[in-house]
Formats: C-alpha cells, structure tokens, sequence
C-alpha cells in the first residue's frame, strides 16, 4: 500500500493516521499473503507514529521481537585488524555466496534468499558482502547497504558460525565493510545491533542513535 515502505519483505517505514492503523495493518497482511509470503515483519523505531501502534499490530496477531540498538558512528575506522589465520573478502563466487547462506540459516533459522544463487545476484548488485574464512573455512559474514545519494551505509546481515564465536572473527568483517562505505563517499554507517554483537559494535566506536522492535506475523497461523 502507499502508506508503507518495504525493504526485503520487511515493513520499515509507515506514515498512517491513528484512525486508519488496523485498515492499513489488515490491507498490509492481505498484500503479503497474496504474494505467498511465509510471514511478515513490520519494524518500529521509537520515534515511531502514531501511539499506540505496537499494541494494534499486536492485536492483529504480530509477535514482539527482541528489541534492537540503532549504533552509528563515523566512516573513519580505518583498515580491519589483522587476525592470524582468517581473511575477510568481498565476496564474488557461488562458492562464497552457498558460506554465506548456510551461515545465516546456522544463525537466524531462516534466509532472505531463496538460495545462494540469489543472495550472489543481489551480492554482486547493490548489497555487497564480506566473508570471514579462518584457514579456509567459513567463520563470520555481512553485508552492506546503502541508499543512492545518502550519507548512511547500513551493516546487516552479521553472524558467525557457533564454533568461531568470541574469537576476535566478527571484529574485522564489520571494519571491512565501513571501510567499503568511507570508499564509497558515506560518511556515516549504522548497524540495528542484537546483544550479541553490540558490544564489538561499541568497542570499535558506535554509539546509540535509537532502537527497533520487530513485530512478526507468521502465516502458518
């Protein structure tokens, strides 16, 4: 519907009247249900309109997510550390993309891409990724977004395998990629940062802009 922006099947941006939330939340759920979508995300942000708008779409059935730390900080973090065994590379072959994809089903239980082939396609297009391999095998991964004219590049997408966690493996795959956005002209970058990984985040110099609730509707209801 035009009262909403979509980014990846996620609602990230509303502009709704209070007395036409539940129209729109039910004309957003027949829009994704038609598309033959396993389920919907709509995200706020705190500074999020209008009042109230957690609670509707919760009574239309969304689930509250974690709530995650909007962190920012300048592009001027200079070249990644180095860490004795692993190489952090751009990813450009369907070997890299098939680590990458198996790294977010291992930490999220799901995928944006339907299978490595389409997460190389949109890798080599407008989302770049990075890849973490320690001697070879697949340890850290994320990539990078950016908006044509804007000064902001998003990190998304970050994980690790469960057996490289707290190795010092994420570290240099997030310097990677602000270093990939000051080359191209941000100024800034931000990451929506889970516990897990906002500790690294702050250590490296971000600090907190806001926070993001998800709110998740499965249609297998």
């Amino acid at each position: 519907t035009p009262y909403v922006t979509r980014d990846h099947g996620q609602i990230i941006w509303q502009n709704i009247a209070a007395s036409d939330v539940q129209d729109v939340i039910a004309a957003e759920l027949d829009v994704a249900r038609a598309a033959g979508a396993q389920d919907l995300e709509w995200k706020l942000y705190a500074h999020d309109a209008p009042d109230g708008f957690a609670e509707a779409l919760m009574a239309a059935g969304f689930e509250r997510q974690p709530t995650e730390t909007i962190l920012t900080r300048a592009s001027d973090l200079g070249p990644p550390a180095r860490v004795p065994g692993l190489e952090v590379i751009q990813i450009h072959t369907l070997e890299q993309a098939s680590h990458c994809f198996n790294l977010a089903l291992q930490a999220f239980g799901n995928n944006w891409d339907k299978s490595p082939e389409d997460l190389l396609q949109r890798a080599l297009g407008a989302e770049p990724f990075w890849l973490g391999l320690f001697r070879g095998q697949p340890g850290s991964m994320g990539r990078l977004t950016r908006t044509e004219g804007s000064d902001f590049a998003g990190l998304y997408g970050g994980a690790s395998h469960p057996d490289f966690r707290r190795r010092g493996f994420y570290r240099p795959v997030v310097q990677a990629r602000v270093q990939a956005a000051a080359d191209m002209g941000c100024k800034w970058v931000f990451s929506e940062a889970l516990p897990t990984s906002e500790p690294i985040l702050r250590a490296l110099g971000f600090e907190t802009l806001s926070k993001v609730t998800g709110y998740l509707y499965s249609f297998a209801h």
